[in-house]
C-alpha cells in the first residue's frame, strides 16, 4: 500500500462512488438512491463501469449531471 486512505476495504460494492457523488440528482448515498433509481443505483452505474451520460434502462429519462457548485460570495 503507497500510504492512501482506503474507503472500502471488505466490502463487496464501494460505500463511496466516484461517479455518484459529483452528480446532482444523488438523494442518499447510503442508501444508493438517485432521482433516476429511487429504489437503487444499479451496480454498474454505482461504480462506474457504465457511463450514466447515455440511458441506461429503468432510468425515467434522467442521466448523470454534474452538482453545480454555488459561485462564493464575498462578505464586504
Amino acid at each position: 500500500m503507497s500510504g492512501g486512505i482506503v474507503i472500502d476495504r471488505g466490502h463487496e460494492l464501494p460505500v463511496y462512488s466516484p461517479v455518484c457523488s459529483m452528480c446532482r440528482h444523488l438523494r442518499s448515498a447510503s442508501a444508493r438512491a438517485c432521482d433516476a433509481f429511487p429504489e437503487g443505483i444499479p451496480d454498474s452505474i454505482w461504480t462506474g463501469r457504465y457511463d450514466h451520460r447515455s440511458p441506461y434502462p429503468g432510468d425515467h429519462g434522467i442521466q448523470f449531471a454534474v452538482v453545480e457548485q454555488e459561485a462564493p460570495t464575498s462578505a464586504g
